[in-house]
């Protein structure tokens, strides 16, 4: 997942991660959009700034979620299944899904503490944890950026977020709603998340993309909940 680390952020990714990030863009290496140019030049932002915009992302209550995967990963049979998204904010997140074969996979991202079950099962499928978060709509810095930009698109803020590696992230967002995510290494397009919202602006539908792994991963959300309370016990690894 070279190509979506400036979006992944640091460390292994979990199995959950894996799958959030193989959701979105092309199976194949085609060709994906890159971020629109902005009108005018990009303008310097601090991280304190960024950080306000960030957290205008986060929901403001608990939220369940019911979702339909399916990732695609290069020349293997496309897996899918069904399963769940507990949100619990400001930073906590549970992702369980069903797994063909392998039964039952769990991520837990609650603070600074993350973990999977099976373990290895995050490193096989899933994206970063800036990504699976994005697929959710919430921003997450990703670690290791060096210099953060703003800009303007056809009425879009753009966020172009320069990591130690070299990759740049960026974000488009309208206000406070996260619309899509792209990364690129160099001159070429290397990742890309797209987001599907409905009239109210509720997430109906994401697809992200690994473009030099050849990964899709599409994630469609049957319904929702707010207002959840979640025991104390699902955040802890057992």
């Amino acid at each position: 997942m070279n190509a979506v680390r400036a979006l992944a952020g640091p460390g292994g990714r979990s199995y959950l991660a894996a799958v959030a990030l193989l959701a979105a863009g092309v199976a194949s290496c085609a060709r994906v959009p890159g971020p629109p140019a902005p009108v005018g030049a990009y303008q310097p932002m601090s991280a304190a700034a960024f950080g306000a915009v960030a957290a205008a992302t986060v929901p403001r209550t608990s939220e369940l979620w019911w979702i339909r995967w399916r990732l695609t990963n290069g020349s293997d049979a496309p897996i899918g299944g069904r399963g769940a998204v507990r949100v619990a904010p400001p930073d906590s997140l549970r992702l369980d899904v069903g797994v063909p074969v392998m039964g039952r996979a769990t991520l837990v991202l609650a603070g600074d503490s993350v973990w999977s079950e099976p373990p290895r099962l995050g490193a096989q499928v899933l994206p970063g944890e800036a990504v699976l978060w994005a697929m959710l709509g919430v921003v997450r810095p990703p670690a290791g950026t060096v210099r953060i930009e703003r800009g303007e698109a056809d009425g879009r803020a753009l966020y172009r977020l320069t990591g130690a590696d070299g990759a740049v992230t960026t974000l488009e967002l309208r206000g406070d709603t996260l619309l899509a995510a792209t990364v690129v290494r160099g001159t070429r397009t290397v990742g890309r998340l797209d987001l599907a919202r409905d009239a109210r602006g509720a997430i109906v539908r994401a697809v992200t993309v690994d473009v030099e792994r050849g990964a899709r991963f599409e994630m469609d959300v049957d319904r929702r909940q707010s207002g959840e309370v979640f025991p104390r016990e699902i955040w802890t690894h057992p």
